[in-house]
């Protein structure tokens, strides 16, 4: 049998960052990056801490359409989206030793730069490695450890159902979300029995951060009133 090491065929493969706090539209990776790769190699050897070179080389893809990351919630374990429910997803280029990690969602088919909340995330990014140093359940581990693997999960389709009804407490003030939505397009508010959504950006009829729904009079064409009934819908 001829030893791993004296064969020539790099292999690429998931690598998972879990914790990395993000914020804003790029995030310094760098220092993440070198702690999981310390231990990314079969049987916890380290594998280099470099960008992806030539044909037969190793290392950290920053470049082409490989150059991917996943991004999931670092408490829930899902696949993140923005407001219109697009998964959220990541780019790493390296300059200087530096690894940047961007974060983008697909628009009608348009790769869009996304801001993100500032939160911990959980990461997989593409690392080609040699063949000695290939973790041998690298095709499986990343399905293993992970509750979804589908973008649509962190969307509408997954979850708990939720329905509560929200105290209108002054006018155009509502009170607080009991649980946090899977993402904000999966919200629903129904006020006196009419449906409003977050779709539309700034000329939504209300917008959502965490547990916190800011109603938009102009918006939507009223006021809210504490006469008024309001109920809410999402899956958390």
């Amino acid at each position: 049998m001829i030893p791993g090491k004296q064969i020539t065929k790099p292999l690429s493969a998931s690598v998972r960052i879990n914790g990395f706090s993000a914020s804003g539209n790029t995030g310094i990776l760098t220092t993440a990056l070198g702690t999981a790769l310390s231990t990314a190699g079969e049987g916890g050897v380290s594998v280099p801490v470099q960008p992806l070179g030539g044909a037969n080389t190793i290392g950290v893809i920053t470049s082409g359409v490989n150059n991917r990351t996943e991004i999931y919630g670092g408490a829930s374990k899902l696949k993140l989206t923005d407001a219109s429910g697009n998964e959220v997803f990541g780019r790493i280029t390296e300059a200087g030793g530096v690894y940047t990690l961007t974060y983008s969602s697909l628009i009608a088919g348009v790769e869009t730069a996304h801001s993100m909340p500032a939160a911990a995330i959980d990461i997989e990014f593409s690392y080609r490695f040699d063949f000695a140093r290939f973790p041998a359940d690298a095709a499986i581990a990343v399905s293993a450890r992970n509750i979804s693997n589908d973008p649509a999960g962190a969307g509408g389709g997954s979850g708990t159902p939720r329905g509560e009804r929200l105290t209108v407490t002054a006018l155009n003030t509502v009170g607080n979300l009991g649980f946090t939505p899977l993402n904000t397009a999966n919200l629903r508010l129904f006020v006196n029995g009419q449906q409003f959504d977050t779709f539309g950006g700034a000329a939504a009829a209300f917008s959502l951060s965490g547990l916190a729904i800011t109603w938009s009079a102009a918006n939507a064409g009223f006021p809210l009133e504490v006469a008024d009934r309001v109920t809410a819908r999402y899956f958390s």
